[in-house]
């Protein structure tokens, strides 16, 4: 009689887990969920995003509104609420502030740029405000309700940057962008030989942006166009448009355009298409956010509402932009080619609304509270002041785990690679026993005498119930294609000296469909690496 055939094999099976990677998603959770929460990406491992300190507090009723670094003058000027402050930092870095002038407005975004003269123009789109640090100093203004000492002949003076000895102011409410006398910042002909206009397309100007490194050229937006200029110091007007080029993209507002090295970046729309991310190189724009960033931008309630600035970060040049009345930020690393999402310890929006870099640091100012910060990859929590640190939350949501014949799997672990043995807070969950409480065993039954007098404390006494790390690594499974998430699985990291680099989950059920989502919570740095899930079929 034969034998009956063996049972099929079990076979055991490796999948590389991608834990390093960017934000991704796609336009529903069913295609990808795929997310990174205030990392970035280095050398193929996670590594905390940037983390802030309260290093001035100027005032805590008003929000942020600019924030510009004078190299020549060794100064930052910061607008907050109406305040203009001037900064400066002591031999031991300690920042001071002075109240230099006031604005017209209270809120809304400021434009800051500067001349050879040592005189800083502010503009607000209502008026023209001039500081001049050289000597005394002076702050002057062209809002006539002050006896103003000075007169700006248009309207709505919005974004402003400085080439080739002028000003240039974009007037938001018309075509027109303007030039200063030479190095007089108080001074504003109105004549054709200082007033320019977009030509391409029936528009309003929105900024006027010097191409880096691109010599004399000129980058003219408009809400659904851009023009390229050059400077060429005729006398009829100093600057010609390129009559072959021009880009049919425009500016969703000022306060989103960037530049740094040789990058301009923005937010752009036109008459036709929706906020996507744009950047140029100094010739023809490309999109680069991905498809589920376009999605998440078009369905934005506020759009306009936005802000973003270019910084460095430890060689990484990166774009933050964040939409406020939307509660979202994005980060975009020009060396990965990758998007990460960051916020604050609520995670809600980031509050960073300008970087400058100063006194061998970086600060900016808030979108929430007249404080300046510090910004720094030394930092990795959100530090308000000497008693309220928050820890920032780093997530990871993995992109999904399918096989192609869609069968189901037994993940039988999931493993990676962490730096542990960093220093590990460790806290303490105290119980305090006042006189005449009831003493139990450990299961709550009371205690009493050979006669049934139940035992009480005479004294008040504290004990410790127990002791935990503070630093640790949260998971949970999603087994329906994102839609949700199971419980977290919580490991505690090792405490310091501890330097065992292996982190492991195990027994972590059936799915033929799964998301791994990883939350990382301490006061520490985390430094992770791609992981390997086990699985059974």
């Amino acid at each position: 009689m034969p034998s009956p055939a063996p049972y099929a094999q079990v076979q055991p099976q490796q999948v590389p887990l991608a834990i390093v990677g960017g934000t991704h998603f796609g336009r529903y959770n069913k295609i990808s969920l795929e997310e990174t929460w205030n990392f970035i990406v280095s050398d193929g491992f996670l590594v905390p995003y940037a983390g802030y300190k309260n290093v001035l507090t100027l005032a805590t009723a008003t929000d942020g509104r600019g924030l510009y670094s004078s190299f020549v003058g060794n100064l930052m000027i910061a607008v907050i609420g109406v305040a203009v402050y001037k900064i400066q930092a002591l031999p031991n870095g300690t920042l001071v502030s002075t109240i230099v002038g006031t604005l017209a407005t209270n809120s809304g975004d400021v434009y800051i740029a500067e001349n050879n003269n040592s005189q800083i123009c502010i503009t607000d789109n209502a008026f023209v405000y001039v500081y001049s640090y050289a000597g005394a100093g002076s702050f002057r203004s062209s809002d006539p309700s002050t006896g103003s000492s000075f007169s700006f002949p248009f309207t709505s003076p919005g974004y402003i940057s400085f080439q080739n000895g002028n000003l240039i102011i974009a007037c938001s409410d018309s075509t027109n962008w303007v030039l200063s006398a030479p190095n007089d910042a108080t001074t504003w002909p109105n004549d054709p030989a200082h007033v320019g206009s977009i030509q391409t397309k029936p528009d309003k100007c929105q900024a006027c942006v010097p191409v880096p490194g691109g010599g004399n050229n000129l980058f003219v937006f408009g809400r659904n166009c851009m023009e390229l200029w050059q400077f060429t110091g005729t006398a009829l007007f100093p600057y010609q448009r390129a009559s072959t080029f021009n880009i049919d993209y425009g500016c969703i507002n000022p306060a989103s355009i960037a530049h740094l090295k040789n990058y301009v970046v923005w937010i752009a729309v036109n008459e036709q298409s929706g906020p996507v991310l744009m950047v140029s190189y100094g010739g023809v724009p490309e999109a680069i956010s991905t498809d589920g960033i376009d999605f998440q931008l078009g369905n934005l309630t506020n759009p306009e509402n936005c802000t973003g600035f270019l910084y460095q970060q430890d060689g990484h040049v990166l774009y933050q932009f964040t939409f406020p009345t939307d509660n979202i930020s994005y980060a975009y690393d020009f060396e990965t080619k990758l998007f990460f999402n960051v916020s604050d310890e609520n995670l809600n929006y980031h509050p960073a609304r300008e970087v400058v870099y100063f006194n061998n640091n970086y600060f900016f100012v808030s979108l929430e509270g007249g404080n300046v910060y510090e910004f720094s990859s030394n930092f990795t929590t959100a530090q308000y002041d000497e008693d309220t640190i928050k820890v920032i939350p780093r997530i990871r949501i993995c992109p999904p785990l399918r096989l192609p014949d869609q069968l189901y799997y037994t993940i039988t672990s999931l493993g990676f690679t962490v730096e542990n043995g960093q220093p590990n807070r460790m806290y303490n969950t105290m119980l305090t026993l006042g006189a005449g409480s009831d003493i139990t065993t450990e299961d709550g039954s009371l205690l009493s005498t050979e006669s049934g007098v139940d035992l009480i404390t005479e004294f008040s006494t504290t004990s410790i119930v127990g002791t935990s790390l503070t630093e640790e690594i949260n998971l949970a499974v999603s087994r329906n294609g994102g839609m949700t998430f199971g419980s977290f699985w919580t490991k505690y990291m090792n405490p310091t000296g501890g330097f065992k680099s292996r982190f492991i989950y195990q027994r972590l059920g059936i799915a033929n469909d799964s998301t791994f989502q990883l939350r990382f919570n301490g006061y520490g740095r985390f430094v992770v690496t791609d992981g390997l899930v086990d699985i059974y079929r």
